[in-house]
């Protein structure tokens, strides 16, 4: 199972990137302005169709009924492959008329009646609420099949998965699709939210379909039960399921705001022709391989069929399938909600609720200045009462259905707009009100058979009928049974609808208003009716623009009449008379508002007093004639004024059209192109001349005429005789006929030839270049390789030989303390052995600057980091520093602090040891002071220093590496300015800043920012207090396989008093171990014989009762050693052994050993 606030956050950020999706697509429209991607925008977003219960719902229909599946999707591709122009038409009609919802359409075509359009927005609204609880459904039903919840069960608060699901689509539709009162005004943000969610779901079940084909039977498996069952033939509901999905494509509110209202060309159909089909059978084919995944596990069978989507990956394990199918199945139910949402809010508003609010005239609507707020207002209240309904319903009836039978039920619905929309493009006899019957009586009956047995249980009514009438029987009406229901309801919904659609309107003609705008709708190019006749009215253009700013706002009305007045050339003053053109423009404004129906009563109301009569309003309407002869003349004149040759011929394939430049070209005879010639005759001619090229006159004439006949566009261009080249293009014409256009391109082609040869010689060029350019690469690159070899050897070789080098330093640092400590010695001896033990320091230390850079070059640092007291960091230092400090007469101050802090204890002291010796390097007089600031959440650590400081343009490059101060030290020491560069780099290695402050003759300051840590207790130790005189009695066992080591411990440790045991291997320390009774144990990390020395501490411990404590000494730095170590209970002293530190080691009791 999947925990729900994982499933609550990934549906937060998927809409959340639906939001920025959207947010971006409105301030920058992208792909209005991309000609190649808005067709790919409004084909995916066509896809909108594709809701949950085509994620969920097919795959459980196709579980429960095998290919009973397929008509959801077969109705919309038979109907972008066969019923093309239905789409075509309707989607110019809402472009000229401004329609803005399936509602108005209907509306304005028969009489702009607003009845009618309030009675298509109640049907929509009654039919689309149970789709929308259909998704809200696939949302709390995915929730609780991954959640692990019972399927509708209210979560804790009282909110479940629907719920929040509601209010987040809600919010979306708000945001995105009411931000504007023209309804018409295109949603580019959101028609991109749409195209990515459906490429989402798509990707996402195409994704499952392969992994169910991965997990399941394999391909035969997958295809033997479909073809099975098409041997056995189709379910009789098959055929009716299909012609509900055809007439749901258009018909659907959301469907029809996307194909139609949301389309930006017209021409974009032509790229959703192929594009939808071709989205519709991936889905159906990915149906396939999970049904069969499923059927053959018992796990996912024996569960709900409409989550085996969700289940399949569950039963397998792969929750993170699983979350890829909820998130799938949630972008198909948001999709559909947050269109649907957008495009009944716009019906409700403008069919429903502003007529009647207009109607109530207390409100005085009519003497406000803006409308936009209250028709916005309006809508987002529709949104959030659709939301609320569709829940509602969810809570009260969907629990009971599978997703499938819902979404029929809502299709079944929806297809009652069938009939209205194909007569109202095809039918000029139908009539208002053979529209307003069938619509209520299809609708009465779909009530009856299909929604109340969905929410009314009750078997005695289904079975008996109401009062005991049998034939009233609501799934089988007048005894027609043996139906499924969806069937049955459908067949006698449509059958009432269409028969009075048919009887009323042959009874009942349609009156003059209707067959007005029946011609309007039912022209096959609606453009060519427009056009400015030069009547003039009563009505001047300052009371057009005052009844649009009350209805669209001040804003928007501006712009509307400037650009209407920038189109006609000059400004649109106060007091110009409106003419036809002006009045049918602001019908249109106000109609991308608030309907057509609306646009018209508000307009015919305003201007009902202005002098108006029935001469004048048919006037309006009838100047085709005018304007036709207005239109050929310009016409005439634009073709005589273009640079090309233009001939048209009709069908019967006569010239009818040509201008001056066809006759320039061709240098016809006079009298040879009239009116009528048969264009073989001209054909004929110029072959003859050899204007056609080689080859008989006869086959160039019957060529051309069957090209054109055959209205096959053709581009091609011909060499003449006089050596010009001539480019000839031509098209079919709708109406049967053929224009063909003749370019002179002689100029363009010598250009191109040129080109072409100075292109020859370039690309000679570039591929030269080229080949010069890969050979420097290719010598650059195994440079490079090389370099890096010789670096990574030389950091080997250095880590390598500073590790040797140490083994003979330790036995000198070791045998010149025991020389110093020699109570014989003389004041020069003594002298002479502090110059040597000195000499052996400042190699130790360049040896240590080396092992560092070393380090640092092949990552072998691994911060240790944890949080620890600054005190016993500082007391540390201090001990190491003092003696130092002591012997130069400086002052060696450290602040006394409480803070803690969290880093790597080792790392920061090896930066804090370079400040300080630094420091002590450069210091002649004064001191030097070590101290902590609290700093925030920081603490920064500082090291001050009265040496002579550092010159600005010396402070950038003494972090460099081999960068030292060109003052030398008064010490007389010498590094190799290595210290600050190692600094610099294991402060980046630990994520810590350095600074630096300097005053030329007055002192640094170096202070390094580490984290504050909580107050950490310190670690209690106990100090032996002896000085280098005082004895220990104490038995050491030194284990080393190096003998000059093990000499040099023997004459270091017996000055101490100290009884110094020897042994070479493991076999001679277990001998001393028995022996006698040992009070420690010092080994080396690196024996002999491939053993370690935590190895040899293991097998003695193996070998003796108890072991006595031991340490460890190694030049190995690495911070796997330390944490080994540390892991065990062994301390660590780092080669060359500092005689005061081994001291300390033992004098300090030794604990936790065991």
């Amino acid at each position: 199972m999947i925990q729900g606030w994982l499933l609550l956050l990934v549906s937060l950020l998927y809409v959340g990137l639906l939001f920025v999706v959207a947010y971006a697509g409105d301030r920058r429209p992208l792909y209005p302005r991309q000609p190649r991607l808005r067709p790919i925008v409004y084909s995916l977003a066509l896809a909108v169709y594709c809701s949950s219960w085509t994620f969920y719902g097919a795959v459980g229909t196709a579980a429960r009924d095998g290919l009973a599946y397929l008509p959801i999707y077969l109705g919309p591709i038979l109907l972008y492959v066969f019923g093309f122009g239905l789409l075509r038409r309707l989607v110019q009609v809402v472009r000229q008329r401004n329609i803005t919802s399936i509602a108005d359409f209907i509306g304005a075509r028969f009489g702009k009646s607003h009845g009618l359009a309030a009675l298509v927005a109640v049907i929509a609204v009654i039919a689309v609420v149970p789709y929308i609880a259909l998704q809200f459904k696939a949302v709390a039903m995915s929730y609780g099949v991954l959640g692990g919840a019972a399927f509708g069960a209210v979560k804790a608060g009282g909110i479940d998965s629907a719920m929040w699901c509601a209010v987040l689509l809600a919010l979306f539709a708000i945001l995105f699709g009411t931000r504007s009162i023209d309804a018409t005004e295109h949603h580019h943000g959101l028609m991109l939210a749409i195209a990515l969610e459906s490429l989402i779901k798509l990707l996402a079940f195409v994704a499952l379909a392969g992994y169910a084909l991965w997990r399941g039977p394999g391909l035969l498996g997958t295809v033997q039960p479909p073809v099975v069952q098409l041997s056995h033939g189709l379910t009789p509901g098959f055929m009716a399921q299909t012609m509900l999905a055809f007439c749901a494509m258009f018909c659907l509110p959301r469907q029809f705001q996307i194909g139609m209202v949301e389309c930006e060309d017209a021409s974009d159909l032509s790229r959703a022709r192929w594009m939808v089909p071709l989205y519709l059978v991936i889905v159906s084919l990915a149906v396939l391989p999970i049904v069969a995944a499923g059927a053959h596990m018992p796990l996912v069978r024996d569960g709900a069929a409409d989550a085996w989507v969700l289940t399949l990956p569950l039963s397998h394990g792969d929750r993170g399938m699983a979350l890829l199918a909820f998130v799938g199945g949630f972008s198909a139910a948001t999709g559909m909600v947050i269109v649907a949402a957008v495009a009944l809010s716009t019906m409700i508003s403008n069919d429903l609720v502003m007529p009647a609010l207009l109607r109530i005239r207390r409100l005085r609507l009519e003497h406000r200045s803006d409308l936009s707020q209250l028709v916005l207002g309006v809508r987002r209240i529709a949104i959030i009462l659709l939301a609320a309904m569709a829940y509602a319903y969810y809570r009260v009836a969907a629990n009971a259905e599978n997703l499938a039978a819902t979404g029929l039920l809502a299709f079944a619905a929806v297809a009652q707009f069938a009939p209205a929309l194909v007569a109202a493009i095809y039918w000029r006899g139908a009539s208002r009100r053979g529209v307003v019957v069938g619509l209520a009586g299809g609708f009465i009956v779909w009530v009856y058979t299909l929604l109340l047995p969905a929410l009314i249980r009750s078997d005695q009514w289904l079975q008996q009928g109401p009062f005991g009438w049998d034939w009233l029987r609501p799934q089988a009406l007048f005894h027609l049974s043996g139906w499924e229901p969806v069937m049955h309801g459908t067949f006698w919904s449509l059958l009432v609808n269409i028969g009075c659609l048919v009887f009323v309107s042959l009874r009942f003609r349609p009156s003059l208003e209707e067959r007005l705008h029946a011609a309007v709708f039912m022209d096959a190019d609606p453009a060519s009716r427009g056009g400015a006749g030069d009547w003039r009215g009563r009505v001047v253009a300052a009371d057009l623009r005052t009844i649009a700013e009350r209805i669209v706002g001040e804003r928007s009305s501006a712009r509307a009449f400037e650009e209407y007045g920038h189109r006609l050339g000059k400004p649109l003053l106060p007091g110009t008379a409106a003419d036809r053109a002006l009045i049918q423009f602001t019908e249109r404004l106000l109609a991308s508002a608030v309907g057509a129906a609306n646009a018209r009563r508000i307009l015919i109301s305003a201007l009902s007093g202005s002098g108006l009569d029935l001469a004048e309003s048919m006037a309006l309407l009838d100047e085709a004639s005018q304007e036709l002869r207005f239109n050929r003349e310009l016409l005439s004149t634009t073709l005589e004024n273009v640079s090309q040759g233009i001939s048209v011929v009709d069908a019967g394939m006569r010239l009818v059209a040509w201008n001056r430049r066809y006759l320039e070209l061709f240098d016809y005879p006079d009298g040879m192109v009239y009116v009528g010639v048969p264009v073989a005759e001209l054909i004929r001619w110029n072959a003859e001349l050899g204007e056609c090229g080689p080859g008989e006159v006869d086959g160039h004439v019957a060529k051309r005429i069957d090209y054109m006949r055959a209205g096959s566009s053709h581009l091609f261009q011909r060499i003449r005789p006089d050596g010009s080249v001539i480019e000839m293009r031509g098209r079919a014409l709708p109406g049967g006929g053929y224009v063909t256009t003749y370019t002179d391109v002689t100029a363009y082609k010598n250009a191109e030839q040129a080109l072409m040869e100075a292109n020859e010689t370039l690309e000679l060029r570039v591929e030269q270049r080229t080949a010069e350019l890969s050979e420097a690469l290719v010598a650059t690159a195994q440079a490079r390789r090389a370099a890096e070899a010789a670096n990574i050897s030389k950091t080997r070789f250095l880590a390598a030989a500073s590790h040797d080098l140490l083994q003979p330093l330790n036995a000198a640092r070791l045998f010149t303390s025991a020389l110093r400590q020699h109570p014989g010695l003389d004041a020069e001896a003594e002298q002479l052995a502090e110059r040597i033990d000195a000499s052996f320091r400042a190699a130790e230390d360049l040896l240590d600057a080396l092992l560092d850079t070393s380090r640092l070059d092949t990552g072998s640092y691994r911060p240790d980091v944890s949080g620890f007291a600054l005190t016993e960091l500082f007391d540390s230092l201090k001990a190491q520093f003092a003696v130092v400090a002591e012997q130069r007469g400086l002052r060696l101050r450290v602040v006394p602090t409480r803070l803690a802090v969290r880093s790597d204890p080792q790392l920061l002291r090896r930066i804090l040891q370079n400040f300080l010796s630094n420091a002590l390097r450069y210091t002649r007089h004064g001191g030097v002071l070590l101290g902590a600031r609290r700093l925030g959440d920081q603490v920064r650590i500082e090291v001050w220093d009265t040496g002579p400081g550092i010159p600005p343009e010396q402070r950038a490059r003494i972090f460099d590496e081999f960068q030292r101060l060109e003052q030398p030290s008064p010490w007389g020491e010498k590094g190799l300015g290595l210290g600050l560069s190692i600094c610099d780099r294991l402060a980046g290695i630990l994520g810590h800043r350095l600074d630096l402050d300097s005053r030329v003759q007055h002192g640094s300051r170096f202070a390094v920012s580490v984290p504050r840590n909580e107050s950490v207790p310190m670690r209690r130790r106990r100090v032996a207090r002896s000085g280098p005189d005082t004895q220990l009695p104490l038995t050491v066992l030194c284990l080393d396989n190096d003998e000059s080591i093990l000499d040099g411990m023997r004459a270091l440790l017996g000055r101490w008093g100290i009884d110094c045991r020897t042994a070479v291997d493991v076999d001679q320390a277990r001998a001393e171990l028995r022996r006698g009774p040992i009070d420690l144990i010092l080994a080396d990390y690196h024996l002999a014989n491939d053993v370690d020395g935590l190895q040899a501490l293991q097998q003695l411990r193996d070998a003796v009762v108890q072991l006595p404590p031991a340490a460890i000494i190694t030049a190995d730095g690495s911070s796997e050693l330390k944490q080994r170590a540390r892991a065990l209970g062994y301390p660590l002293l780092h080669k060359p052994v500092k005689p005061a530190a081994l001291r300390a080691l033992l004098a300090a009791p030794l604990r936790g050993q065991h």
